[in-house]
């Protein structure tokens, strides 16, 4: 997925490897300064300027087994209403 706003962290951590100036960054990118800092720690500890997560979205409150009861239940009566 395309985020813009991590095109923007890249765009800060390649000026300021050329020096610009952080005060100059944040006006044309608009990054605050905590982000900047926040930025330099996930690039040491990460070596991106954005962090990965390990499990993306919210876990799964079904299972498999309770997903195919329910669509049996659905294919034996789809006019019944689940509640």
């Amino acid at each position: 997925r395309h985020n813009p706003k991590n095109e923007r962290k890249w765009l800060y951590y390649r000026c300021s490897l050329l020096n610009v100036k952080d005060r100059t960054i944040r006006r044309y990118t608009g990054i605050s300064e905590r982000s900047m800092r926040y930025i330099w720690r996930t690039f040491r500890e990460a070596g991106e300027v954005v962090r990965t997560p390990v499990c993306a979205g919210r876990p799964r409150i079904l299972d498999s087994l309770d997903a195919n009861f329910l669509e049996s239940c659905i294919e034996r009566q789809p006019d019944t209403l689940l509640t």
